[in-house]
């Protein structure tokens, strides 16, 4: 029935699944089976937190199921939906019911994967980023993690078990447990758990896991679930030489390990992820491409596995700091079937060709391996699989060595219920191009009185329709075929088109048909229609399944979704060009996108305005020395459940104050003894994160992530009072957890010090507004980080920029200093409605231009991107359908962080990704625009400063000054009582006046305390002052803080290190040993120390990574020590030494390993008050024991 169509859509509408007959999932040793019958499980990985746009999933889902998959498999990420601990969002685009629903409307069965820890690329791999915080290891039976895990598992169980098919409410058929959980933890006792848990919560269909590979784990035994499945990656991820192929495995062997349960690939590969500085998603989407996925998939069906699903069909976007940043940068295109755009590729038609097949040949879920023929060429390889119910065979044929390019011919014998075939094809070979499989079936029933004998062509897809049965058979343009068909007396055949010749062989009964694949040849042959394709062909065919049978539809670019109902089949889709629609299927008339069909009609062209007229702002007001910080978190804590963090004090790693993403700002205020002339920052930003330091509203400079040493310029060091350190530190997203712990790793600023002048810093610290309780809910807590335009809502529609410069950006840029500058444009758009506009953004450099910065993304408040233009590749943002406003205004805004004058960006421009007419209707995501209100930065009516030196003596009375200072312009403060409050053990009085009636604006008032610390040194404490008052008419309360330390009385007499109290004693293992070696993991249990053959009785032994502090007050001169690897470790080992005097490095040895002996240390620390013995390792990890021995101190003036 040829027939045209009109580009416009009509959405249907959509009404919530309605519930149905419970049904039954089971499996045996072939396949999982649905109501007892097998099912070959052909499923694609989607990530619904990658495209931030419900409407959008419909799409997405759709053309998944269009596309030959009869399953999605969804991750469900934890971190995702919870900010913090007891918090749960399930709403907008964390909506995972309507997820399940749209899953079940698209006619997909689901593969539930809720973690709780599911990597995916992700930060942290899934672990909400409030977990950094608490005890326990990550992925193990440890009670604080398994309290954690089961808050997340006892929210999203309940809602994956009201979706199974087995209650009728859905169409979930498997639940995965944890996800790759392999390596040195295999905590049985943790997989037990889960499974117990999901089994609580009603999960009733089974269970299965997915091994990172084929490793033979949780295969039997306890937290072993139902089914065993392996992921398998054999192109890997590295895209940068994509004609570069492996010789791809043979998973037959998997099969003896659960012979009981069928074999699976949970996350078959589909693509590659592509790193910061790699080549582009073109190079992934070539190096797992058509060619490829014919292969892989092809030898996995030969190896006998009845389920593949691939990672990924659609990738998406990772949007917000949504990314693991080892890992992936903003795109997650993956060089997937569909891409970011959610545009069909190539690859796309093939898994839909391989698709349709498994759907349709169902014998294909339930074979055994049988003797394979030998091909005529020993270059090629065949496997054979025979169904043992119906006796259908099925022969896959590719090259033995997947790699060759050749092209290489053969033939095989074939024996069967038919009879026996010495030379099948009869006529010409098999041609096997290079990098190319095929899959034959022979013996097969297309229905009672339709036998295939053989093919050398691929079955598409066969049905019955109306009255008449169609099959579509298909292989390589320009490659001869074979069909042979079995009958009790000569058919009737009829060439409809193409070149056919046909042969009767009335002994056998055979109709043998020989052709060329060319284009579309028709043969009708006693009813049946065989539609024989070349690939290019296929690519125009769509089936879709009605309630009334199935249909054929050849034409579009896109068949969505069909309904037959009284004679009219109503069909749904997209056409990126004009094309004739032919429908096979039992109805009178039909409609396309809700309309009679008529003259195809192309996408219409989308105009997209010029980004030329720009605002501009700058930024960072935290670098001003007299920027208001009252407001901010006082970063004071002084212990950590992190075990990274011990022994550094305060704890200032950014997560331990509730700000997780983004950028975080820290303020810290000191004043300076001796003569300063650095500062020894360490920072961990995470890879492509970055920080930048302001003392005293002077720019120092920036550094990636680790440590940096800042030099003071001459005549930026305050001699009197109050310095201000200002550092802006970008955290680049947290590890995913494959290490102990790794996800944990601190992200922020780690430690500070003055070279050459001791001080104590009192910290501030400021990140994306709310922390854990982010303002914007719609888009979520990863959407944001603590920049002051993020905190002020700059992002955002509305905010009125009125008084913001104007700026083209290239010009913008030219008096740009380090530091942020903020860009703002808008957009109005009117896109061709009743089609499917994909636009992106392109940023480039002005010609010229440095690429010394970097730039956040938004669009309508959504941090779409981050574009790094000195690490790369990614220049090219797709903007997620349905945060783009096609009909209105649109707020593009930039937060560009430059490290050099000059660096920003040249041009940003929109453009067209490309159009189909049709589609479906995406509405504009829910969230707020600017709010005065809400983004109002919150300031202090008053505030309370605490004067402390930063070095106070053990049991020694010292003067500390508490004021309260009201600014001009605020309100008159009325009956404020100061108070000071000082750690226990410390005392605090005053004879002063505390209490005040009235503070006026621009006035002070101040109350001297005397405070006595403890007889014992501390190394960090906190005094705290308060200010309660009434202004303006209501009762409020303001605080200072001031940190302090109390140093061990100076050194005056020579001392062995391992006699001193240590001030800091952080160790890699266990913990630091006093005249010992560093041993197991308990205290006292090292050995004498060793070093080289030579035995010492004093010194330190520690464990990579370690940091050692003494305090030495200024009357020590000189330093010296043994250091090495200790003997107790034999040759193995490797570490390297460092020796700081007050964050000035004296010594750094090489790596040192077991064979090294030692190295002598001799350094002169006149002067200096800290000394810090730094270990750090070179991989060897278990065996990094390291050893100062004899290490000692000469002081007093002794020799």
């Amino acid at each position: 029935m040829p027939l045209t169509s009109t580009g416009a859509a009509a959405e249907p509408v959509q009404a919530e699944p309605q519930a149905q007959a419970p049904r039954t999932v089971t499996y045996d040793q072939y396949s999982v089976k649905v109501d007892g019958k097998p099912l070959y499980i052909w499923g694609a990985e989607f990530h619904y937190f990658r495209l931030p746009s419900p409407d959008a999933w419909r799409d997405v889902l759709q053309k998944i199921k269009a596309g030959g998959f009869n399953a999605v498999s969804l991750y469900f990420d934890w971190g995702f939906h919870s900010a913090k601990p007891g918090s749960y969002d399930f709403t907008g685009t964390r909506d995972v019911e309507r997820l399940l629903n749209e899953a079940e409307r698209a006619g997909l069965y689901v593969i539930a994967r809720p973690g709780p820890y599911i990597n995916a690329e992700v930060s942290g791999g899934g672990m909400p980023a409030w977990r950094k915080t608490q005890a326990g290891v990550n992925r193990t039976s440890e009670p604080e993690y398994m309290k954690a895990a089961r808050e997340w598992m006892s929210r999203i169980n309940p809602i994956i078990a009201r979706h199974q098919l087995t209650r009728g409410t859905g169409n979930v058929i498997l639940y995965q447990i944890e996800n790759e959980y392999q390596g040195g933890r295999q905590d049985a006792d943790y997989m037990q758990t889960l499974i117990d848990w999901a089994r609580q919560d009603g999960i009733d269909v089974p269970t299965f896991v997915n091994d990172g590979g084929a490793n033979k784990n949780w295969v039997s035994g306890k937290g072993a679930p139902d089914i065993y499945g392996f992921d398998a990656y054999p192109q890997g991820f590295d895209c940068k030489d994509p004609d570069t192929w492996k010789n791809l495995p043979d998973y037959s062997y998997v099969n003896e390990w659960k012979p009981e349960s069928p074999l699976i690939i949970p996350e078959a590969q589909g693509g590659a992820f592509d790193p910061w500085g790699g080549t582009g998603y073109q190079d992934c989407a070539k190096l797992t491409g058509t060619d490829f996925t014919r292969v892989f998939s092809k030898m996995n069906i030969a190896a006998g596995v009845s389920g593949q699903s691939f990672y990924m069909t659609y990738g998406g976007t990772n949007w917000g700091w949504l990314a693991d940043p080892n890992a992936v940068y903003t795109s997650y295109d993956y060089g997937a079937p569909i891409n970011e755009s959610r545009q069909l590729t190539d690859k796309y038609q093939e898994f839909k060709r391989l698709g349709y097949m498994v759907n349709s040949v169902t014998s294909l879920a339930r074979t055994d391996k049988a003797e394979a023929p030998a091909p005529s060429d020993d270059a090629l390889r065949i496997d054979r699989r025979v169904n043992p119910d119906a006796g259908t065979q099925f022969f896959t044929v590719r090259h033995a060595d997947t790699r060759v390019k050749d092209k290489d011919e053969t033939t095989l014998s074939l024996k069967g219920a038919d009879g026996e075939y010495p030379r099948v094809p009869q006529q010409g070979t098999i041609t096997v191009d290079g990098r190319d499989a095929k899959l034959l079936v022979a013996g097969y029933d297309l229905r009672e009185d339709q036998r295939l004998v053989y093919s050398t062509s691929e079955i598409m897809t066969h049905a019955r329709i109306a009255d008449r049965d169609v099959a579509l058979l298909y292989g390589r343009d320009g490659e001869a075929g074979e069909t042979v068909l079995r009958y009790a007396e000569r058919p009737k055949v009829t060439v409809l088109d193409g070149d056919v010749t046909t042969t009767w062989d009335a002994e056998r009964g055979d109709l043998r048909l020989n052709y060329t694949h060319k284009g579309l040849a028709r043969v009708l042959v006693n009813g049946m229609e065989l539609l024989i394709a070349d690939t290019a062909e296929t690519a125009h065919w769509w089936r879709q399944d009605t309630a009334a049978g199935p249909v054929l539809v050849r034409g579009p670019s896109l068949v969505r979704t069909a309904e037959q109902a009284d004679g009219t089949l109503k069909l749904t889709g997209d056409s990126t060009e004009a094309a004739k629609i032919e429908v096979i299927a039992d109805a009178k008339k039909v409609t396309w996108n809700g309309r009679k069909v008529a003259v195809t009609q192309a996408p219409r062209p989308v105009e997209l305005p010029e980004l030329t007229t720009w605002k501009y702002k700058e930024e960072a007001p935290e670098a001003a020395p007299g920027f208001d910080d009252s407001t901010w978190t006082t970063a004071d804590h002084l212990t950590a459940n992190n075990p990274d963090l011990a022994g550094s004090l305060p704890v200032l790693a950014m997560d331990e104050y509730g700000y997780h993403h983004g950028n975080v700002w820290y303020r810290g205020r000191f004043k300076t003894t001796g003569r300063a002339t650095a500062l020894a920052l360490n920072a961990n930003t995470g890879p492509t994160g970055q920080y930048a330091v302001w003392l005293n509203g002077s720019y120092l400079g920036s550094s990636g992530d680790g440590a940096h040493t800042f030099d003071i310029p001459a005549g930026t060091l305050k001699a009197e009072g109050d310095n201000v350190l200002s550092v802006l530190v970008e955290n680049a997203g947290h590890n995913e957890e494959w290490g102990h712990d790794y996800s944990k790793e601190p992200r922020g600023l780690l430690g500070a010090e003055v070279i050459g002048g001791a001080s104590t810093f009192t910290w501030k610290i400021q990140g994306s507004r709310g922390g854990e309780d982010p303002v914007d809910t719609a888009r979520g807590p990863y959407n944001n980080g603590g920049l002051y335009g993020e905190r002020a809502g700059w992002s955002l529609s509305g905010y009125p920029d009125g008084g913001w410069k104007r700026s083209t950006l290239a010009a913008g840029t030219e008096k740009t200093g380090p530091g942020v500058r903020w860009y703002r444009t808008s957009a109005r758009l009117d896109l061709p409605q009743g089609q499917d506009n994909a636009v992106a953004l392109d940023l480039a450099e002005a010609d010229g231009g440095s690429t010394g910065y970097r730039a956040q993304i938004f669009v309508n408040g959504w941090l779409i991107g981050r574009y790094l233009p000195d690490t790369g590749p990614q220049t090219r943002f797709v903007i997620p359908k349905g945060i783009l406003r096609e009909q209105g205004t649109n707020t593009i805004a930039l937060a560009a962080w430059s490290t050099e004058g000059g660096a920003g960006p040249g041009s940003a421009k929109l453009v067209d990704l490309g159009a189909t007419a049709g589609g479906i209707k995406v509405g504009t995501v829910a969230a707020p625009s600017y709010d005065a209100k809400t983004y109002a930065m919150p300031t202090a009516g008053a505030h309370v400063t605490v004067d402390a030196e930063p070095f106070l003596n053990t049991g020694t009375a010292t003067e500390v000054p508490v004021s309260l200072t009201v600014p001009k312009g605020a309100p008159t403060a009325r009956d404020v009582q100061l108070t000071l409050t000082t750690p226990d053990g410390w005392t605090a009085t005053t004879d002063d006046t505390t209490r005040f009636a009235r503070v006026r604006p621009g006035d002070t008032v101040t109350a001297a305390y005397t405070v006595t610390p403890p007889g014992d040194p501390v190394h960090y404490a906190v005094l705290s002052a308060t200010a309660t008052l009434t202004q303006p008419g209501r009762p409020g309360t303001v605080t200072g803080v001031r940190a302090v330390q109390v140093p061990p009385p100076g050194l005056s007499a020579d001392a062995y290190v391992s006699d001193l109290t240590l001030a800091k004693a952080v160790n890699g293992w266990g913990p630091v040993e006093k005249d010992a070696s560093n041993g197991e993991s308990a205290a006292g249990d090292g050995r004498t120390l060793s070093v080289g053959g030579t035995s010492y009785d004093k010194g330190l032994g520690v464990h990579a990574n370690s940091q050692v502090r003494v305090y030495l007050g200024g009357g020590c001169t000189r330093f010296t020590a043994t250091a090495g690897v200790d003997d107790e470790v034999g040759d193995n080992g490797s570490v390297s030494f460092e020796v700081i005097a007050d964050g000035r490095s004296l010594f750094d040895s090489p790596v040192l390993y077991g064979s090294d002996g030692g190295a002598a240390i001799d350094v002169d620390v006149t002067g200096a008050r800290w000394l810090d013995l730094l270990v750090d390792g070179d991989g060897d990890v278990s065996t990094d024991h390291a050893d100062w021995a004899d290490a000692r101190l000469t002081c007093g003036g002794g020799a």
